[in-house]
């Protein structure tokens, strides 16, 4: 009986890694200068080859910014950085960012986090609200 609970359990283990090619634990992204820096984390990868950072302004319409290439396969935790410095250093925007990952077959799948990064700086903004009180 135990044997046929160890089997199944690796069956559905085996079922399960097949399908996800990797499970991100975490995404943040932090304003640096003129450039945002993208952290995330997977827990296990199986067959995983890239993962392709996108941005956009809307939510709507995604631009590929990038890509950084994965572990592949893996039980760890790994962790990646990619920066975007085609930001711009005065811009007010808000930047939202996703990630989609890249099996080794080609198949593509949408990570479900957005991560949003404010393009003004509290900073700049405090320095112009100085400057001003000295005109």
């Amino acid at each position: 009986m135990r044997s046929v609970i160890t089997t199944a359990l690796g069956l559905i283990l085996f079922s399960v890694l097949l399908i996800a090619t990797g499970q991100i634990s975490e995404f943040h992204g932090t304003r640096q200068e003129s450039s945002v820096v993208l952290e995330w984390a997977t827990e296990y990868e199986s067959s995983l080859k890239a993962f392709e950072l996108q941005r956009s302004v809307d939510q709507t319409t995604w631009l590929k910014i990038g890509s950084v290439s994965a572990t592949g396969n893996s039980t760890d935790k790994t962790s990646y950085s990619f920066i975007d410095n085609s930001v711009y250093k005065s811009s007010e925007a808000i930047f939202y960012y996703q990630i989609v990952m890249i099996d080794q077959s080609g198949q593509r799948t949408v990570h479900d986090t957005v991560v949003s990064v404010s393009g003004s700086s509290g900073i700049r903004h405090t320095w112009g609200s100085i400057k001003a009180t000295f005109r």
